[in-house]
């Protein structure tokens, strides 16, 4: 039996585009929930947990929305 032959046709990405897209979303949703909750601590008047939270609510927001903007700039090639 014969090997395969391999073709000459670009790779291509292993997560399609609007994957991506939806992985941000969800990324930044979760996020958008830490910042809520850390909200939330805050009134409640336990600084700690609010800092924590809110920090990483807001870290997730924003590799969220980094995560949405570069599946948006591979999508349009």
């Amino acid at each position: 039996m014969n090997a395969p032959k391999l073709s000459n046709r670009p790779e291509t990405a292993a997560i399609s585009s609007e994957a991506l897209i939806g992985l941000g979303i969800t990324i930044a949703a979760l996020g958008l929930l830490g910042l809520l909750l850390g909200w939330a601590q805050h009134m409640r008047s336990v600084p700690g947990g609010a800092m924590v939270l809110c920090g990483l609510g807001a870290s997730f927001v924003v590799v969220g929305i980094i995560i949405v903007a570069a599946a948006r700039a591979v999508k349009r090639r």
